[in-house]
Protein backbone atom coordinates (compact mmCIF):
# COMPACT_ATOMS: atom_id res chain seq x y z
CA UNK A 1 0.00 0.00 0.00
CA UNK A 2 1.25 3.22 -0.89
CA UNK A 3 -0.49 5.48 1.41
CA UNK A 4 -2.79 5.73 4.31
CA UNK A 5 -5.20 8.74 4.89
CA UNK A 6 -4.03 12.01 6.49
CA UNK A 7 -4.03 13.98 8.95
CA UNK A 8 -6.43 17.05 9.06
CA UNK A 9 -5.06 20.13 10.79
CA UNK A 10 -5.10 23.06 8.27
CA UNK A 11 -2.94 25.86 8.60
CA UNK A 12 -4.48 29.00 7.99
CA UNK A 13 -1.43 31.43 8.64
CA UNK A 14 0.48 33.66 6.10
CA UNK A 15 3.65 32.29 7.18
CA UNK A 16 5.85 30.63 4.41
CA UNK A 17 5.44 26.49 3.91
CA UNK A 18 8.14 24.12 4.15
CA UNK A 19 7.29 20.36 3.23
CA UNK A 20 9.98 17.98 4.89
CA UNK A 21 9.92 14.10 3.98
CA UNK A 22 11.68 11.89 6.56
CA UNK A 23 11.17 14.55 9.22
CA UNK A 24 10.48 12.50 12.30
CA UNK A 25 14.11 11.68 13.49
CA UNK A 26 17.93 12.89 12.55
CA UNK A 27 18.48 15.50 9.46
CA UNK A 28 15.21 15.62 8.90
CA UNK A 29 14.12 16.70 11.98
CA UNK A 30 16.73 18.57 12.97
CA UNK A 31 15.87 21.00 9.40
CA UNK A 32 12.16 21.13 10.73
CA UNK A 33 13.05 23.03 14.00
CA UNK A 34 15.46 25.43 12.47
CA UNK A 35 12.93 26.26 9.91
CA UNK A 36 10.30 26.27 12.40
CA UNK A 37 12.31 28.92 14.22
CA UNK A 38 12.74 30.29 11.06
CA UNK A 39 9.52 31.31 10.58
CA UNK A 40 8.05 28.42 8.70
CA UNK A 41 4.59 26.61 9.48
CA UNK A 42 5.88 22.82 8.19
CA UNK A 43 4.00 19.95 6.09
CA UNK A 44 5.73 17.10 7.62
CA UNK A 45 5.68 13.89 5.26
CA UNK A 46 6.17 10.06 7.09
CA UNK A 47 5.42 6.49 7.78
CA UNK A 48 5.45 7.30 11.40
CA UNK A 49 2.29 9.75 12.83
CA UNK A 50 2.14 9.12 16.16
CA UNK A 51 6.06 10.80 16.01
CA UNK A 52 4.65 13.51 13.94
CA UNK A 53 1.85 14.14 15.88
CA UNK A 54 4.40 14.58 18.56
CA UNK A 55 6.42 17.07 16.29
CA UNK A 56 3.20 18.61 15.71
CA UNK A 57 2.10 19.15 19.45
CA UNK A 58 5.62 20.24 20.56
CA UNK A 59 6.15 23.12 17.44
CA UNK A 60 2.80 24.33 18.21
CA UNK A 61 4.25 25.66 21.75
CA UNK A 62 6.47 28.24 19.34
CA UNK A 63 3.08 29.45 17.57
CA UNK A 64 4.59 26.64 13.99
CA UNK A 65 1.52 25.31 12.13
CA UNK A 66 2.41 21.28 11.43
CA UNK A 67 0.16 19.25 9.05
CA UNK A 68 1.24 15.52 9.49
CA UNK A 69 0.85 13.31 6.42
CA UNK A 70 1.23 10.13 6.82
CA UNK A 71 2.38 8.45 3.34
CA UNK A 72 4.64 5.44 2.51
CA UNK A 73 6.67 7.37 -0.01
CA UNK A 74 8.50 4.21 -1.35
CA UNK A 75 5.05 3.32 -3.36
CA UNK A 76 5.36 4.10 -6.90
CA UNK A 77 2.05 6.47 -6.68
CA UNK A 78 2.94 7.81 -3.29
CA UNK A 79 4.68 11.00 -4.17
CA UNK A 80 1.76 12.01 -6.57
CA UNK A 81 -0.75 11.15 -3.60
CA UNK A 82 1.55 13.35 -1.63
CA UNK A 83 1.55 16.06 -4.14
CA UNK A 84 -2.50 16.40 -4.53
CA UNK A 85 -2.99 15.55 -1.04
CA UNK A 86 -1.27 19.31 0.01
CA UNK A 87 -2.51 20.62 -3.36
CA UNK A 88 -6.13 19.47 -2.30
CA UNK A 89 -5.69 21.78 0.88
CA UNK A 90 -4.45 24.75 -1.23
CA UNK A 91 -0.57 24.69 0.26
CA UNK A 92 1.68 26.93 -1.82
CA UNK A 93 5.24 25.11 -0.87
CA UNK A 94 7.89 27.27 -0.30
CA UNK A 95 10.43 24.87 0.93
CA UNK A 96 10.93 21.57 -0.40
CA UNK A 97 13.14 19.25 1.62
CA UNK A 98 13.71 15.55 0.06
CA UNK A 99 15.25 14.36 3.32
CA UNK A 100 13.64 10.88 3.49
CA UNK A 101 16.06 7.64 2.60
CA UNK A 102 17.63 4.39 3.39
CA UNK A 103 20.37 1.77 2.71
CA UNK A 104 20.33 -2.01 2.37
CA UNK A 105 23.56 -3.62 3.49
CA UNK A 106 25.60 -5.73 1.82
CA UNK A 107 26.31 -7.62 -0.94
CA UNK A 108 23.49 -6.84 -3.77
CA UNK A 109 22.92 -10.57 -5.43
CA UNK A 110 22.27 -11.55 -1.79
CA UNK A 111 19.81 -8.54 -0.66
CA UNK A 112 16.15 -8.94 -0.72
CA UNK A 113 14.99 -7.46 -4.25
CA UNK A 114 11.67 -6.48 -2.89
CA UNK A 115 13.76 -4.18 -0.24
CA UNK A 116 15.72 -2.83 -2.97
CA UNK A 117 13.38 -1.52 -5.15
CA UNK A 118 11.65 0.13 -2.16
CA UNK A 119 14.76 2.11 -1.18
CA UNK A 120 15.22 2.92 -5.07
CA UNK A 121 11.36 3.90 -5.11
CA UNK A 122 12.47 6.52 -2.06
CA UNK A 123 15.74 7.62 -2.68
CA UNK A 124 15.33 8.25 -6.37
CA UNK A 125 11.67 8.05 -8.12
CA UNK A 126 9.82 9.99 -4.64
CA UNK A 127 12.54 12.70 -5.10
CA UNK A 128 12.65 12.84 -8.52
CA UNK A 129 8.63 13.10 -9.00
CA UNK A 130 8.13 15.46 -5.83
CA UNK A 131 11.07 17.86 -7.61
CA UNK A 132 8.67 17.99 -10.46
CA UNK A 133 5.33 17.99 -9.35
CA UNK A 134 6.42 21.24 -7.05
CA UNK A 135 9.41 22.11 -9.06
CA UNK A 136 7.04 23.34 -11.75
CA UNK A 137 4.88 25.40 -9.09
CA UNK A 138 7.60 27.26 -7.70
CA UNK A 139 8.60 28.34 -11.19
CA UNK A 140 4.85 29.15 -12.13
CA UNK A 141 5.58 31.24 -8.78
CA UNK A 142 8.68 32.98 -9.56
CA UNK A 143 10.24 31.66 -6.72
CA UNK A 144 11.18 28.63 -4.17
CA UNK A 145 13.60 26.33 -2.79
CA UNK A 146 14.54 22.43 -2.99
CA UNK A 147 16.55 20.82 -0.69
CA UNK A 148 17.64 17.21 -1.36
CA UNK A 149 19.72 15.29 0.42
CA UNK A 150 22.43 13.27 -1.31
CA UNK A 151 25.62 11.49 0.60
CA UNK A 152 29.14 11.03 0.37
CA UNK A 153 28.74 8.17 -0.94
CA UNK A 154 27.54 10.20 -4.25
CA UNK A 155 31.13 10.49 -5.02
CA UNK A 156 32.34 6.74 -5.69
CA UNK A 157 31.26 3.17 -6.07
CA UNK A 158 30.40 1.58 -2.93
CA UNK A 159 30.99 -1.93 -2.73
CA UNK A 160 28.47 -3.42 -0.16
CA UNK A 161 26.02 -0.83 -0.38
CA UNK A 162 26.23 -0.93 -4.16
CA UNK A 163 22.41 0.36 -5.05
CA UNK A 164 22.77 2.89 -2.05
CA UNK A 165 25.79 4.63 -3.53
CA UNK A 166 24.24 4.73 -6.44
CA UNK A 167 21.00 6.06 -5.94
CA UNK A 168 22.76 9.30 -4.16
CA UNK A 169 25.03 9.61 -6.94
CA UNK A 170 21.94 9.69 -9.09
CA UNK A 171 20.31 12.31 -6.71
CA UNK A 172 23.67 14.12 -7.20
CA UNK A 173 23.85 14.60 -10.34
CA UNK A 174 19.66 15.15 -11.13
CA UNK A 175 20.05 18.02 -8.38
CA UNK A 176 22.30 19.98 -9.90
CA UNK A 177 20.90 19.44 -13.67
CA UNK A 178 17.34 20.74 -11.72
CA UNK A 179 18.86 23.77 -10.65
CA UNK A 180 20.21 24.65 -13.81
CA UNK A 181 17.23 24.39 -15.24
CA UNK A 182 15.44 26.52 -12.77
CA UNK A 183 17.76 29.02 -11.53
CA UNK A 184 16.53 31.45 -13.98
CA UNK A 185 12.95 31.20 -13.13
CA UNK A 186 13.72 32.22 -9.31
CA UNK A 187 13.92 28.90 -7.51
CA UNK A 188 16.92 27.35 -6.13
CA UNK A 189 18.05 23.49 -6.14
CA UNK A 190 20.58 22.65 -2.97
CA UNK A 191 22.16 18.98 -2.77
CA UNK A 192 23.65 18.02 0.14
CA UNK A 193 26.12 15.49 0.79
CA UNK A 194 26.66 14.09 4.18
CA UNK A 195 29.73 12.01 5.26
CA UNK A 196 28.53 9.58 8.29
CA UNK A 197 26.44 11.17 10.42
CA UNK A 198 25.26 10.29 14.12
CA UNK A 199 21.34 9.21 13.07
CA UNK A 200 19.82 5.97 12.58
CA UNK A 201 21.01 4.93 9.24
CA UNK A 202 23.85 2.53 9.87
CA UNK A 203 21.02 0.47 12.23
CA UNK A 204 18.46 0.91 9.75
CA UNK A 205 20.72 -0.42 6.82
CA UNK A 206 22.09 -3.65 9.08
CA UNK A 207 25.36 -2.43 9.52
CA UNK A 208 27.10 -3.56 12.58
CA UNK A 209 29.68 -1.02 12.64
CA UNK A 210 33.06 -1.30 14.14
CA UNK A 211 34.03 0.59 16.84
CA UNK A 212 37.58 1.49 15.30
CA UNK A 213 36.57 1.84 12.16
CA UNK A 214 35.96 5.20 9.68
CA UNK A 215 31.87 4.80 10.50
CA UNK A 216 31.98 4.53 13.86
CA UNK A 217 30.51 7.32 16.55
CA UNK A 218 33.27 9.01 17.17
CA UNK A 219 34.10 10.23 13.73
CA UNK A 220 30.00 11.15 13.10
CA UNK A 221 28.71 14.37 12.70
CA UNK A 222 26.02 15.49 14.39
CA UNK A 223 22.57 15.75 12.79
CA UNK A 224 21.58 19.33 13.58
CA UNK A 225 25.16 20.24 12.42
CA UNK A 226 24.61 18.72 8.95
CA UNK A 227 21.10 19.84 9.26
CA UNK A 228 22.65 23.73 10.10
CA UNK A 229 24.95 23.01 7.15
CA UNK A 230 22.37 22.18 4.73
CA UNK A 231 19.83 24.70 5.30
CA UNK A 232 22.94 27.34 5.06
CA UNK A 233 23.67 26.24 1.99
CA UNK A 234 20.06 26.50 0.77
CA UNK A 235 19.49 29.99 1.38
CA UNK A 236 22.73 31.04 0.61
CA UNK A 237 21.47 29.69 -3.16
CA UNK A 238 24.13 27.12 -3.07
CA UNK A 239 24.31 24.34 -5.81
CA UNK A 240 26.11 21.43 -3.41
CA UNK A 241 27.58 21.39 -0.31
CA UNK A 242 29.65 18.83 1.29
CA UNK A 243 29.32 18.99 5.06
CA UNK A 244 33.02 18.65 6.80
CA UNK A 245 36.59 19.49 5.82
CA UNK A 246 37.58 15.37 5.74
CA UNK A 247 34.45 14.78 3.53
CA UNK A 248 35.26 17.66 0.89
CA UNK A 249 39.07 16.23 0.86
CA UNK A 250 37.43 12.60 0.44
CA UNK A 251 35.23 14.11 -2.28
CA UNK A 252 37.52 15.79 -4.27
CA UNK A 253 40.75 13.10 -3.87
CA UNK A 254 38.61 10.52 -5.30
CA UNK A 255 38.41 12.34 -8.63
CA UNK A 256 42.22 12.15 -9.26
CA UNK A 257 42.44 8.23 -8.78
CA UNK A 258 41.73 6.07 -11.61
CA UNK A 259 38.01 4.83 -10.54
CA UNK A 260 39.33 1.23 -10.27
CA UNK A 261 41.40 2.08 -7.31
CA UNK A 262 38.72 4.19 -5.99
CA UNK A 263 36.49 1.17 -5.91
CA UNK A 264 39.38 -1.44 -4.41
CA UNK A 265 39.60 1.20 -1.58
CA UNK A 266 36.41 1.40 -0.90
CA UNK A 267 35.82 -1.89 -0.86
CA UNK A 268 38.78 -2.65 1.80
CA UNK A 269 36.99 0.19 3.89
CA UNK A 270 33.70 -1.66 3.71
CA UNK A 271 35.09 -5.03 4.64
CA UNK A 272 36.63 -2.83 7.72
CA UNK A 273 33.48 -1.02 8.86
CA UNK A 274 32.22 -4.21 10.14
CA UNK A 275 35.60 -6.63 10.76
CA UNK A 276 35.69 -6.71 14.71
CA UNK A 277 31.61 -7.17 14.87
CA UNK A 278 31.65 -10.49 12.61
Amino acid sequence: MSHVDATTEPTSSSRPIALITGATSGIGYEMADRLARRGYDLVLASRNLERMNEIRDRFAESGTQVVAIQVDLTGIEAARFLYDEITRRGFAIDVLVNNAGFGVWGDHVEQDPQRVEQMLGLNVVALTTLCGLFGKDMKQRGRGYILNVASGAAYQPMPRIAAYGASKAYVLNFSEALAKELEDYGVSVTVLSPGATDTGFFDAAGMEVSEAGPMSKKFRMSAGTVAQIGLDAMFDRRLSVIPGFLNNLLAFSVRLAPRSVVAAIVKRLADSVTADSA
